[in-house]
């Protein structure tokens, strides 16, 4: 039997799953994995990064626009310690990513040696998955078994390499699951719920929707139900550009990363259905007596923000179905007009604004000048700060271009090492153009 270093190993399990990029700085914890990595420089593209924290917010800025899993190592000790704001970043917004982390030999283990931390407590709370590898020979399996876990609880998974295990020659005959990983089928709404939540919509005098990111591939059905109810649409900062900027029924935002027709329209629904997203800030904008129907696959969100008077498990899109295929048309209403008048005089208010010639020189022209520049499909990688709140009112996403940032988490520095990620997966898969700009801290 071909005999083969572990950390090669554990690399061409890596390869299995459709990895093809590999962010870190390289250590003396972690050189098995350095000359694995050289070894297949063929097959596997690796970014060396000035940081850690780099390396792992480019590993989740990759997984945001692909939905594959991002992957970054760090070595022992402070190189460690510097993957954590990436991959809470990662466990907060819930993408999949795989953390290879360097630790001192195993027979140093358990002595103060230089640089030795008893790294899995400190990995415990941002994680979904976290194991020393014991054993040379369990290197693949436990990295496998990694991935499947990554993918399954979408978030971060961590594992602890001692120095000597990836040096130890093993038998090459490893088989990844890789070609077993099927995406879960969506769930079905129950159909009496979807009677109930119409009958909630349908007699509503202000509905609204708010989508989130499980509205992700249902743009059109979200249009046509907006269209179907007379109801105005709001959505959360992470679900920007799932419909269009430029829809006349998209209010915005609401919170944190407001606009003002989509505060002005959220204050005023008597009812809401909310579908596909965990956005923290609703009850301080969503009126406490409006009906709230809340659609989500994840069970344990129900009534985490807001008394919920429906709750649905289920898919968002094939919720959005199924209410199509109950409903009807609803007559035109003044809620609707208003709200299209609303829209419309921000978006006039905003061009006005972007037109300004003055110094110092003001937001909006920048950001005019930005939408000039980007093409149909650019991916905005955008930082945390008052540049969020810009990003969102000020981005256009009206064709197929990303927006994304470290929502949940908001830390800063995450648009240039995000952009890094998306980038050099797109030129890799050589698809479509990219526009990386890191927004600052204005």
């Amino acid at each position: 039997m071909t005999k083969i270093n572990a950390a090669d190993a554990m690399l061409k399990v890596i390869e299995d799953w459709g990895v093809k990029n590999i962010y870190g700085l390289p250590g003396g914890s972690i050189d098995s994995t350095m000359n694995a990595l050289y070894n297949r420089k063929d097959t596997l593209n690796y970014i060396q990064v000035r940081h850690e924290e780099v390396g792992a917010l480019a590993a989740v800025g990759e997984a945001k626009v692909t939905g594959e899993i991002g992957v970054t190592f760090g070595s022992a000790g402070p190189g460690a310690v510097h993957l954590l704001n990436g991959l809470y970043d990662a466990q907060y917004d819930h993408v999949p990513v795989l953390a290879l982390v360097g630790q001192v030999p195993t027979s140093a283990m358990n002595t103060n040696y230089f640089q030795e931390l008893n790294e899995n407590p400190m990995f415990a709370d941002v994680s979904v998955y976290n194991r020393t590898v014991m054993t040379a020979e369990q290197m693949p399996a436990v990295v496998d078994e990694a991935i499947r876990q990554a993918y399954a609880k979408r978030g971060a998974a961590v594992i602890t390499i001692p120095k000597d295990l990836g040096w130890q020659e093993i038998e090459d005959n490893y088989i990844s699951s890789a070609n077993l990983y099927q995406k879960p089928l969506p769930l079905e709404p129950d159909s009496e719920r979807i009677q109930q939540a119409w009958k909630i919509l349908k007699e509503a005098k202000h509905p609204l929707i708010y989508i989130g990111q499980g509205t992700r591939g249902a743009r059109e059905e979200v249009l046509a139900l907006s269209k179907m109810l007379q109801a105005p649409i709001l959505s959360s900062a992470l679900a920007k550009g799932i419909v269009p900027d430029n829809a006349p029924a998209y209010m915005g935002s609401a919170g944190r990363v407001a606009s003002k027709p989509g505060v002005e329209i959220a204050s005023n629904t008597d009812a809401v259905l909310f579908l596909g997203s965990d956005m923290p800030f609703q009850s301080f904008f969503i009126p406490e007596d409006a009906k709230y129907i809340q659609v989500d696959i994840d069970g344990t969100k129900f009534g985490r923000r807001h008394q919920v008077d429906l709750a649905i498990l289920a898919d968002a899109k094939l919720t959005i179905k199924k209410l199509m295929e109950i409903g009807e048309q609803l007559p035109e209403t003044a809620w609707y007009r208003a709200a299209l008048a609303d829209k419309e005089n921000w978006v006039e208010w905003l061009e006005k604004r972007s037109l300004i010639d003055s110094s110092p020189l003001e937001v909006e022209p920048v950001f005019k000048a930005i939408n000039e520049m980007a093409t149909d499909d650019a991916i905005f990688q955008v930082d945390v700060g008052n540049v969020t709140i810009d990003g969102m009112r000020l981005l256009d996403t009206s064709k197929n271009q990303r927006f994304t940032t470290s929502g949940w988490y908001a830390t800063m520095g995450y648009a240039l090492p995000a952009a890094i990620g998306a980038s050099l997966n797109i030129q890799t898969d050589k698809f479509g153009q990219f526009l990386g700009m890191e927004l600052g801290r204005w």
